[in-house]
């Protein structure tokens, strides 16, 4: 196989261990007693699960063909 072939493959495992990772992180992020809603989103662990959320679906959709890359 050629790497051209092996390329969308790569994007989707890395895409759902991203999704996996990110998802993961959301739900076992330390919570202080009282925090406020803002305090909830304006997490730098929130802040990063989004990040990789968004990365994930991204490479998802790239590798799944939804998206067409950009040609140079």
């Amino acid at each position: 196989m050629n790497a051209a072939a092996m390329f969308p493959r790569f994007l989707i495992i890395c895409s759902i261990i991203l999704i996996i990772a990110g998802v993961s992180q959301v739900l076992v992020r330390p919570r202080g007693e009282k925090e406020t809603l803002l305090e909830k989103f304006v997490n730098r662990a929130t802040i990063t699960a989004v990040v990789s959320l968004a990365i994930g679906i991204a490479g998802l959709l790239f590798g799944l063909g939804i998206f067409k890359m950009p040609r140079f």
